[in-house]
């Protein structure tokens, strides 16, 4: 083995077995709530604040409210985005060939994530609080789908495939939800000029997808000037990734057909010697090269531009984005805290998160049930439903970031850093608890399965 084979062979096994990101994750919140609770604190602290500066022709990119955004703000409002946008992406392919394709299929998680969002904030609201500490009420309505699905993983020989499925359905029609709320109740004095110019060019992307327009540079170039637009109309800016990833096209240029022909063009064409064998020296003449390039480049618009997307750029959200959203976010530092001095709302976000999710899920699903004679899927029951609904009380990276929005770091760092422990705490709860009730109740669900076997 070459020097060269030997430095980077461990390296290639890292990225093909990536560290789950969940797993990531939880490690950036676990560095930030140490760093927060040590004499590195006032350091974290100046991190956060530390201005982020772009100027392009006289225009400051990052200017927020007429500032230049603080490294935190740059990381919610920014960096964000492209969560969303990837949170977008998938949306789209859930409303076209998913489980949000038809109404049919579409109707049991929706009715569930609906139940999912209303029995929290109403659980919220009855014991947060009065005043603007309600701002907050939409914190606990929301899934975490990273941490679910790892959890879910993790238990798959105990959970049906139909289950998975389901919850994962009911995390995105969560999202969606949460992101009306976002548009809904978390924009401020709207401009509506320059409203106006950043929906026109959204407009304009759609239009270019209607026609097949499948450059995604284009896409991402439309995702820079709505974002900026939006910056300045008051609409938060996330709601620019979700609006532009919707307007991506899922059409492709070439057939699955076409890109098979022109494979088996291509292996006919192309010299077949003994010579030719992996890890030889060959020499291949430019009408080969020409070749197997006309290959690369069919392969490639054989996938659809909201995949390919997706796919460049799921991995930077996950391991690079949402690591620094929780580093930023989470850094909770406990000594502000006074003994008797906390009020109810952390105990308001957990119990919406912990009681509230799982209860608004099951009720809502188990009466949409009676009420249309649906069936259970195989393998299915009530006990197992409730023990999965209770997952869905992990509600960390939306959760954290509607309470980035509700409330100002300037005016109720208290409140924020309140909301932030009741997140923390109904998140990791729900985990522990419904990790080991899936484990409990799917025991039934491995015997049918060895039955089956048998």
């Amino acid at each position: 083995m070459s020097p060269t084979n030997r430095i980077f062979r461990p390296i290639q096994r890292f990225t093909i077995r990536k560290i789950d990101s969940s797993v990531v994750l939880f490690l950036a919140t676990i560095v930030a709530l140490i760093v927060a609770n040590s004499p590195l604190r006032d350091l974290y602290h100046t991190l956060l604040a530390m201005p982020i500066n772009l100027n392009i022709l006289g225009v400051d990119i990052f200017q927020h409210h007429g500032e230049p955004m603080s490294f935190l703000v740059f990381a919610n409002d920014v960096l964000m985005v492209f969560f969303f946008f990837v949170v977008g992406l998938d949306i789209k392919q859930q409303l076209l060939v998913g489980e949000l394709s038809s109404v049919k299929k579409a109707m049991m998680p929706v009715v569930g994530a609906i139940g999912g969002m209303i029995v929290p904030i109403l659980l919220f609201l009855l014991i947060a609080p009065a005043g603007d500490a309600s701002r907050g009420a939409a914190i606990p309505m929301a899934t975490d789908i990273a941490f679910v699905l790892a959890v879910l993983m993790v238990l798959k020989d105990h959970v049906p495939v139909s289950l998975r499925v389901f919850k994962t359905t009911l995390a995105v029609a969560d999202d969606i939800g949460g992101i009306i709320v976002i548009a809904l109740f978390y924009s401020s004095g709207i401009n509506l000029l320059m409203l106006g110019i950043g929906l026109a060019i959204v407009a304009l992307l759609a239009i270019l997808g209607r026609i097949g327009v499948r450059r995604i540079w284009l896409y991402m170039v439309g995702l820079f000037f709505v974002w900026f637009f939006f910056l300045q109309s008051g609409i938060h800016t996330t709601i620019a990734g979700v609006m532009v990833a919707l307007t991506v096209p899922m059409t492709t240029s070439v057939s699955r057909h076409q890109l098979s022909n022109l494979a088996g063009t291509v292996s006919k064409m192309l010299p077949h010697t003994e010579d030719a064998q992996k890890g030889q020296t060959i020499h291949l003449d430019g009408a080969d090269i020409a070749l197997i390039n006309s290959l690369r480049q069919s392969a490639t618009r054989a996938i659809p531009p909201v995949q390919r997307l997706e796919h460049a750029l799921t991995s930077w959200v996950n391991y690079l984005i949402l690591p620094i959203f929780a580093f930023v976010n989470a850094g909770i530092d406990f000594s502000t805290f006074a003994m008797g001095g906390i009020s109810a709302l952390p105990v308001a976000v957990t119990l919406g998160l912990f009681i509230g999710k799982p209860v608004g899920i099951f009720l809502f699903t188990y009466v949409y049930i009676r009420l249309t004679k649906h069936q259970w899927s195989e393998d299915v029951y009530p006990a197992l439903f409730f023990a999965v609904s209770i997952l869905g009380g992990i509600g960390f990276t939306v959760s954290m970031f509607i309470a980035s929005l509700s409330y100002d770091v300037q005016l109720h760092l208290d409140w924020l850093s309140e909301a932030k422990l009741g997140i923390l705490a109904g998140s990791l709860i729900s985990g522990i608890v419904g990790y080991i009730a899936v484990l409990a109740v799917g025991k039934r669900h491995q015997e049918k399965k060895a039955q089956k076997v048998k």
